[in-house]
This record gives structure tokens, sequence and C-alpha cells, in this order.
């Protein structure tokens, strides 16, 4: 009689300090997770779920983390019902009030999850959430004094912030400030970098000047101008960055932060003048803000420009000679002008070929593809998948070779041997097949039912047109598109896999255009 296979257990991680890294919260709740696991002859996933450094206060985990992550997996049916999920304790779940952090415990179980946590050894179920009352009350207990603890903490860190915005026009409040300055080694006084400084004081005059962003950022390159961060090279968003922070004159402006119906919201407060030393006099900062909001308007027409048409690959476009970002452009001015995606590099003069493509072109491609994705859709086995490749490749030859065999019977050669080659070949073709349907299964069973359902609403999206929520899925299926400009081909990389990527066969036409 086969033994059946153990339940599936999975653990879920969470610390809401990167601090807590260095110290011994990872080793003991992983090595609390793997003694129960064996001890209950359950069968811990290779994969836990972790949230390094990420607070259960506001439900940051639930949202954005990988605790959200384990709720959808077991809302697609991808871990099933009567599957473990191992935590230390319930305040690892959730921060949030005992109300909703109760309702998180109720929604986990009655998807069929049993719930352990394992520093006190409670097993919870829907079914004793259900006959027992004292479960209810025990979660709820729990739940009280998480949250307890994480508003002291919290109120504690905001009268903090508070004394040292009182102190903020003598004292600074952190070591962050705007890359033209440097806290000094007593941590006293920001100090002013006097190479970015001129920098800074340069992109200014060059704006007052009349120069555009793209110009100055063109300009900057051309000179050979060290970037502030960690970019390779000046964009045009960097640039109107810096012509737009009030940083550069000396004041800053402290937020509040609070949580909205989940969502943090920054508040400005009062702004504080000084507080950073100035690197451009405030008759400088003011012209050019006045002529950025001038620059926003359409002058002739007496209204303000209307917004552009959405990239559908936005955030994924990357180009095929040097990596980098590839943006929108309008050529022939924003009324009437059509839209292209061209490297970010050769824009702004970096050295990148300027290769321009059309962006209509694009969306075609991208529509296209919804008819055939789920014919292309990999699987994250990286072994099975290599080897289904392997195996339709060698179909393709196999079928080939049955291919001349005929056209050699057609054109008179009747000879046994030909007729026992194609017998054989057609044998071997048979097994191929039995073969690729077997590796096609395994392949697809590790295909998670989440993949699927965001590859079909993809595919049901194409038919809509509706460009920004095709991007928007896109952006959940793949981790990038490069934009093949010499072969006109676009060649999607998949998030859940790293095999090959997806090729979609679909030629779209290329402009040469010199570099402006």
């Amino acid at each position: 009689m086969s033994k059946s296979p153990a339940q599936k257990a999975y653990s879920y991680i969470r610390f809401s300090t990167p601090e807590q890294m260095k110290g011994d919260s990872l080793r003991r709740q992983t090595a609390a997770a793997e003694l129960y696991a064996k001890t209950h002859g359950l069968a811990l996933d290779d994969k836990s779920f972790e949230d390094f450094g990420i607070s259960a206060f506001r439900g940051a985990n639930e949202e954005t983390g990988r605790l959200g992550d384990f709720l959808e997996a077991v809302s697609h049916g991808d871990i099933l019902a009567g599957s473990y999920l191992l935590v230390e304790s319930l305040d690892r779940i959730s921060r949030k009030t005992p109300r909703k952090a109760v309702r998180i415990l109720e929604r986990i179980c009655e998807a069929g999850i049993t719930v352990v946590t394992l520093a006190d050894q409670r097993v919870y179920t829907e079914a004793s959430l259900d006959d027992d009352p004292m479960a209810i009350m025990y979660a709820l207990m729990v739940a009280q004094r998480a949250n307890e603890e994480s508003a002291i903490k919290a109120r504690r860190l905001k009268q903090a912030w508070i004394g040292k915005r009182l102190k903020a026009a003598t004292t600074p409040l952190t070591a962050l400030c705007p890359a033209w300055l440097s806290l000094n080694d007593s941590r006293t006084a920001y100090e002013v970098i006097p190479e970015r400084a001129a920098t800074v004081r340069s992109i200014f005059k060059m704006c007052l000047d009349g120069m555009g962003q793209h110009t100055i950022a063109a300009r900057l390159i051309a000179e050979g101008t060290a970037t502030f961060g960690r970019a390779e090279i000046w964009h045009r968003s960097y640039v109107k960055k810096i012509l737009e922070n009030p940083a550069v004159i000396g004041r800053f402006t402290p937020h509040t932060v609070n949580t909205l119906n989940g969502r943090k919201v920054r508040t400005p407060l009062e702004p504080i003048e000084g507080y950073f030393p100035a690197v451009v006099d405030v008759e400088s900062f003011e012209k050019v803000g006045s002529m950025s909001s001038m620059r926003g308007l359409n002058v002739s027409a007496g209204i303000a420009s209307t917004a552009t048409t959405a990239n559908v690959l936005a955030g994924l476009a990357k180009c095929p000679t040097c990596g980098s970002t590839m943006t929108r452009v309008n050529k022939g001015g924003s009324k009437g002008g059509k839209p292209y995606l061209v490297c970010t590099k050769a824009k702004a003069g970096a050295g990148c070929r300027y290769k321009q493509v059309k962006l209509d072109a694009i969306e075609a491609a991208v529509i296209s593809l919804g008819t055939y994705l789920h014919d292309l859709t990999p699987s994250p086995n990286a072994d099975s998948e290599a080897k289904y490749r392997d195996m339709r490749r060698l179909a393709e030859v196999v079928e080939d070779q049955i291919q001349n065999l005929v056209a050699a019977v057609e054109q008179g050669d009747t000879s046994k041997a030909i007729t026992k080659a194609i017998a054989n070949n057609e044998a071997e073709l048979d097994r191929i097949r039995q073969e690729l349907d077997e590796l096609a299964r395994l392949a697809s069973d590790t295909i998670t039912n989440r993949i699927e359902n965001t590859v079909a609403e993809f595919c049901a999206l194409t038919e809509t047109g509706d460009i920004a929520k095709i991007n928007a899925t896109m952006r959940q299926i793949f981790d990038k598109a490069v934009v093949d400009y010499d072969t006109g081909y676009l060649r999607f990389y998949w998030r859940h896999t790293e095999t090959s990527p997806a090729e979609v066969l679909y030629s779209f036409p290329t402009e040469k255009v010199e570099q402006p």
C-alpha cells in the first residue's frame, strides 16, 4: 500500500527592522518552523515567505510584502487547502488593530489553511475558531498586546521627531541631505561640496540662458560633468529635480507621515528657512520657477497642454544595444506629433545609437501577442523547459528528414532503404511526440494559477485596447521588454523564470534619425 504524501507546510518569517537580520531572529524563526514540520510529519516547502525589515503595524506586509504573496497564492489555488502556515507568533502576521488582525487570521483559516504559532504551539483552523470561543479570545488578546506595543513605539518615534524639528534651526534632523551637501564629522552642520555646488549653479545659469532641460543634460554629459548619484549619465528628470528643489536656497520642508486607508500620506509642515547652506540665490531660483510654470502652458491657445498618450511598454522597454531604458518622444511637437521610443542614453547624447521606433507599431505587436501568449508561457522549472525545447527541435529535425525522404520517393526512388528509413523516422517522431506531451504536462504543472490568471487577464485586455491597463498587467508578467530595432523583434523576459525570453515574431518598421 503506497504511503500518502505528507501535507505541505509553509513558513512565514517577518521582522520589522533590518538590524534584526544581523541578530538571532531569522535563525530562531527558521529553526522553529523546521522542527515543527519534522516532528509533525509535514513537508516544509523549500521557499519560505519572508518579510525582512517590513512592519506589520500598518499592514505593509499584507499589502506589498510576502504575506500578501502567500494570501494571493492561496486565493489562486497555488497553495492548496489543507496546507499549514507556520509562524513564530500571531504578531508576525499582523500588528493592526485587534479586529483587523483577527480578520486576517480568519481569512487564512477560512481558505482551509491551518495556522500554527510556534512560540506557544497553538493551532488555528476554521473549525477551532468556530467551536472554541477561547481561540478567538486568545487571538484578540495577542493582537491587542502587539498593536499597543507598536502604537507606543510609533508615538515615541513621533515625539522624538517633533523634538528634533523644534531644534531644526540649529541642529540637522538627519544625515539625509541634498547631493551637493554632506553632514560634517561632528554631525552638527551640513557642509557644501564645492564641485557639486558649482554644477548646481551652472545648471541654473544654463536654464536662465534659455536652455531646455534636455539640452542642459546633454551639455553636462558632453563636458564630462560627474553625476551626483548612481546614474551613469545626466537625465532631464534629474536636472528638473534640481531646478525645482528649494534646498538650493537653503529651504527645508519637513513632513509628517500618516496612514490613510492603508496608504502612507505625507503632509508638509511649515518650511524652515536657512536649514541648508544656500548654493543659489533666491532671485535665480524664483526666476527659474516662473519660467518652468510658463512652459507648462500652451501660450498661443491660452490653455494647459494635454497629457500625452500612455506608453504600452512604460517601465519595461530596454535598448538592445546598451540595455538602458527606452523613453517616449514626440516628433513634430505635442500637437499632431507622432510618438516614438528612443534610448535615453542616445537621446542624452551619451554615446548609444540613436534609433527610433514607432510607438503605434509597438502597440500593434503587443496586442497581437495577446492571441498566443498562453502558448509561450514558460515553466519556472528550467530543466523541464530546456528538455521540452530540445525535444521540439529534435521533432523538427525528424519531420524535415521525413519530408526529404518523401520527396525522394516522389522523384522515383522506391528502394527498400528509403521505405524503411521513412518508417523508422515516423516511429521516432511518434516517440518524440509522446515524450513532448509528457514534458508539456510536467512543465504546465509548475506554472501557478496566479501566472495563468494574469496571462489570461493580459490576453483579454489586448482585445479592449486599454493601453494603461495592458501595461499594468504586463509589469506583473514581465521583467523587461527589449525593443530590438535591428531585427524588428520584441523580446519579453518573464518575471517567474530565468529561462529564455519569449520572442514575439513581429516585424515593426524602424527609422534611422540623426541625433538632434
